[in-house]
């Protein structure tokens, strides 16, 4: 169950209006509303026209990954160049809902969702241009893989001089570490003359 402040149930309970907000951040902000008109709100101007309608969020009492996608109007060739000449991979969004009161003026808003772009794909025909982009929430990259590899090449990322797995990628067979006896280790420049080469581990 999620609480409403008290300020968001007075303008509730009285006539009022409502509309989302698009902020993504490229090279050059992208600040887009879904609202029949422009908004400026905090100094920001977000235009219309472009973003007919908002992504189905649910909001959750618990952090939650989820994707979204946002469909955007490339009639202006503008707005494809943007996406052309810019770094979006990654970059961040946010939505947000303004609510407005009797006389228009913003009395409340709240951010809804934030996440990164991860996609993109456009669609062209007789009458519509779109461009549709894929974004996850922020969550997502607390699930992403993370580790590291037994090779030189991950081993100095964390230790600069380290060598200890130098020769790492030449092992074939497990190296029983911490056990008790003898074991042996081949290596990819044994393994066909194993009698000749075998070196033997002492405890």
């Amino acid at each position: 169950m999620i609480n409403l402040p008290a300020e968001l149930i007075a303008i509730l309970s009285a006539p009022h209006t409502h509309a989302h907000t698009l902020t993504i951040e490229l090279d050059t902000n992208l600040t887009l509303t879904n609202a029949g008109a422009h908004i400026v709100h905090g100094g920001v101007k977000y235009q219309a026209g472009f973003w007919q309608s908002k992504a189905s969020i649910e909001q959750q009492s618990s952090p939650k990954i989820g994707e979204i996608n946002i469909e955007l109007s490339t009639v202006d060739s503008a707005m494809t160049a943007l996406f052309f000449t810019s770094n979006w991979l990654n970059a961040p969004v946010t939505i947000s809902k303004l609510w407005f009161n009797a006389a228009g003026q913003v009395a409340y808003n709240t951010t809804l969702w934030k996440g990164l772009l991860s996609g993109k794909s456009g669609e062209e025909g007789e009458n519509t241009a779109k461009l549709t982009l894929k974004a996850a929430s922020i969550w997502a990259d607390f699930e992403a893989a993370r580790g590291r590899k037994t090779n030189l090449k991950s081993q100095q990322l964390f230790y600069p001089t380290c060598k200890g797995m130098e020769f790492s990628g030449t092992v074939i067979t497990d190296i029983p570490w911490g056990r008790d006896g003898k074991s042996i280790v081949v290596t990819s420049s044994n393994r066909n003359d194993r009698g000749a080469t075998q070196r033997q581990l002492e405890p």
